[in-house]
């Protein structure tokens, strides 16, 4: 289970739980999220079936998604055969959330365990604001006001001194979307970041 925006989601499997991570990590436009919301009947090949997806996600820009987490092994199977069902089968997905009004989305392992955006979700969801001081928040923010528009958390630990630890905090403003630190290297003492 994984609680996004005060609502507990199920998991099924690490991948799953790790997709979910990074969702509520690094997604701040999610107004719904559903765990199995809806099931559907697709055809594939000719055989009505009963399809039950992951997730639906509804966005804030009215976008509507079914997702379906699973491995990239799951989609190619042990045989070019299978592959091909797996494919047909996907496609079948895709059409009957689109029939219903929802974008679709298959999230594979191969697109969930990127590096550093895994280790980044994590941290920030290990340092969620509610483990931080209001005083902590209330002097990060001040001295937040001073820095330049790019910074760096090892500025930000220059203002502050050394009663509070800037990068808890700096992970924790990010969170609350007063700053954004740069996804594209593993957060660290040494991290850039924008004020938003």
């Amino acid at each position: 289970m994984v609680c996004i925006g005060r609502k507990l989601i199920g998991a099924r499997s690490m991948l799953a739980f790790n997709f979910l991570m990074i969702t509520d990590a690094f997604t701040r436009d999610i107004t719904e999220m559903n765990d199995k919301p809806v099931s559907f009947d697709i055809n594939v090949r000719g055989t009505v079936r009963t399809w039950e997806p992951h997730y639906m996600i509804a966005h804030s820009d009215g976008l509507r998604e079914i997702v379906m987490v699973h491995t990239v092994a799951w989609l190619m199977g042990k045989s070019d055969a299978y592959a091909a069902y797996k494919r047909d089968l996907v496609d079948a997905m895709a059409d009957a959330a689109s029939h219903a009004g929802f974008g679709f989305r298959l999230v594979t392992d191969e697109q969930v365990y990127v590096q550093p955006r895994l280790a980044n979700a994590k941290l920030l969801r290990r340092h969620l604001p509610t483990f931080g001081t209001p005083e902590g928040h209330v002097a990060a923010l001040e001295a937040l006001n001073v820095l330049p528009s790019k910074s760096s958390v090892a500025d930000l630990q220059a203002r502050l001194g050394r009663r509070f630890d800037a990068f808890v905090l700096s992970l924790q403003l990010d969170w609350l979307g007063h700053l954004r630190l740069d996804r594209r290297t593993a957060f660290s003492r040494a991290s850039t970041f924008v004020k938003v």
